[in-house]
């Protein structure tokens, strides 16, 4: 039988480092709040939750290339197509290179009419702009830096990013000390800084030798940038969503409550950039998971890692939530708010926040299930629900009977009615009511195979274990009409395999798990190893000089058509396909 244990622990290398990830085009201008907040005052903290909303458009480019390119070369990969995945990430750095050029001069030229539009006004104009100079000046390192987060981590240095977000945000308040004195443009021009020595760090993975990424001629580019904008797009969707979102609240804000409000408003923002990046690195952490194993058309891969994600999201969540209904007024604190009016509203929208998120969490896992799995249509439906439509349609009937708290209750809302919405569209998909992990995944039935023609095994570090297959490989080959020749020859490639993988890959004593998974398809059979061991290619015992301990592996590739080995995001994979009328030719 099949465990989880390599899906498992794939999936939690990724979450912790995909967290600190997702606040990258976030976490400067959050730092920024603070210290705006303590020492330049409540009207430049307004000023702040005015500009906000470019942030996000920030995070909503990167996050094409990150979401959309990452998804597509984590496919690539589970597909074997390691040339592909170069092209992908050359597009990428060309798109950002002129994407990000291009907001940073028409920023830089149309800041005034920037701030009127996102809402500033009054004595709120003249801080917002000095901002947004400073800020746009670091449009091209902010996008970037998002969108290489995802490349390097599935080339092998998943860790590089929680070192990028370290030197980030250091440097950031250092500067931010050393800066204040220059007003709202030295805090913005801080920021700019501190993401250019980020991107400087991320480019270190470069100077590896196993790094795999390279730049290569561009071929087909617009038809690459279209599949990475589609694949990208619901991700992106839902950070230009979240402008808008803001920028409509900020306006009915001002134009039905008060300028405190805004103040509030913004207080609410950044808890919710904050906490919210956890719910959204939950999210992410499933995009080169579930990609590479959607590549692999490997569905009991894919159901597992939904499992984990849901599991280990709620628990977090939950605490979150919990934490905040406790003490709701902890962001008010960070932020220096001390007037009784704004405390009093950022309570009560914390309250509702903290019960907001785990439903959050909900829909920003199925979102990204859906982008990933090319449902392209569904994700950019939860994310055009959950970010804008519900939440701002609640505001406008809430505001006026309710003001700021109508404001509060839309967010709240607009989850429920998303996750409702998603419930729908998986009832009339399925033509049943039924809130299943399968049911929910709406994969297409003859995705990865009927499941009456695989077998999925899990042994351990034990050789004695691996002598434990055979039987199970008996009794899936005689419910499967499968010939005693043919048997004889899979048992004797499988036994073969897994014990040079326990004997290589895996080290004495330490915990490892090798994943066997059997497809009797129509012409041949195809044997898929998944092992967490160490890297290990069994190609490389097929020359002459092969150690003795690896003989069995040439014997295994004789009777072979195709053998491939991969090693993906830490995992080895190696796949055999036996055609059956070769088999019977042996004696």
């Amino acid at each position: 039988m099949k465990n989880d244990y390599i899906v498992r622990k794939t999936y939690l290398s990724f979450v912790i480092v995909s967290i600190l990830t997702s606040i990258t085009a976030m976490v400067g201008i959050l730092i920024d709040n603070i210290i705006v907040g303590r020492y330049l005052g409540q009207e430049a903290l307004g000023a702040m939750g005015i500009v906000g909303p470019v942030s996000l458009i920030f995070s909503a480019v990167g996050n094409i290339c990150s979401g959309g390119g990452g998804a597509r070369a984590a496919q690539a990969l589970g597909r074997g197509e390691s040339d592909k995945v170069c092209l992908i990430f050359t597009v990428n750095i060309l798109f950002v290179l002129v994407i990000g050029g291009l907001i940073t001069v028409l920023g830089l030229i149309f800041t005034p009419q920037i701030a009127v539009l996102l809402g500033a006004k009054g004595d709120l104009f003249e801080p917002s702009c000095r901002y947004l100079y400073g800020y746009f000046l670091g449009a091209l390192p902010t996008i970037m830096l998002t969108a290489m987060m995802s490349f390097v981590k599935i080339d092998g240095s998943p860790k590089l990013p929680l070192v990028c977000i370290v030197v980030m945000s250091a440097s950031n308040i250092i500067l931010d000390f050393a800066m204040v004195k220059m007003g709202m443009f030295g805090m913005a021009l801080a920021t700019t800084i501190s993401y250019c020595l980020a991107l400087a760090t991320v480019f270190l993975h470069f100077l590896k030798k196993t790094s795999r990424l390279k730049l290569v001629k561009p071929k087909k580019m617009f038809s690459e940038i279209s599949q990475m904008v589609v694949t990208g797009f619901p991700t992106a969707i839902s950070r230009i969503s979240d402008t808008i979102k803001v920028m409509l609240l900020n306006n009915m804000m001002v134009a039905f409550v008060s300028v405190a409000a805004v103040t509030a408003l913004n207080v609410r923002t950044q808890a919710n950039n904050f906490l919210g990046a956890i719910v959204i690195g939950i999210g992410q952490a499933t995009t080169p998971t579930i990609s590479m194993f959607f590549g692999e058309e490997d569905k009991t891969a894919i159901k597992d890692t939904l499992k984990i994600t849901f599991k280990f999201g709620l628990f977090l969540t939950l605490i979150l939530t919990m934490v905040l209904l406790i003490f709701p007024g902890i962001f008010s604190e960070i932020f220096g708010v001390t007037e009784p009016e704004i405390l009093s509203m950022t309570s009560m929208a914390i309250r509702l926040f903290a019960i907001t998120i785990p439903i959050t969490l909900i829909n920003t896992v199925l979102m990204n299930f859906y982008q990933c799995t090319k449902r392209t249509g569904m994700a950019t439906s939860i994310s055009l629900l959950q970010s804008l439509v519900y939440t701002v349609v609640f505001a406008f009937v809430l505001i006026r009977p309710f003001e700021a708290n109508g404001i509060w209750a839309a967010f709240f809302l607009g989850e429920v009615f998303t996750l409702a919405t998603v419930i729908v569209c998986v009832f009339v998909k399925n033509k049943k009511f039924s809130l299943s992990i399968s049911s929910i995944m709406m994969l297409d039935k003859d995705f990865g195979g009927n499941e009456n023609d695989r077998l999925e095994l899990s042994i351990g570090n034990s050789m004695d274990e691996v002598m434990t297959i055979s039987s199970g490989i008996y009794k899936f080959g005689k419910n499967r009409d499968i010939d005693d020749k043919t048997l004889n020859i899979l048992s004797l490639c499988i036994e073969e395999m897994a014990g040079n993988v326990v004997r290589h890959s895996f080290k004495e004593g330490e915990k490892r798990w090798l994943d066997i998974i059997i497809l009797d398809r129509n012409e041949h059979i195809v044997i898929r190893f998944r092992d967490n061991g160490t890297a290990f290619d069994p190609i490389a015992y097929l020359n002459n000089d092969t150690p003795k301990e690896g003989y069995g592996i040439p014997l295994i590739h004789s009777f072979a058509d195709d053998f491939e080995y991969r090693y993906n995001m830490g995992i080895n994979n190696t796949i055999i396909h036996l055609k059956k009328h070769n088999i019977k030719k042996f004696g």
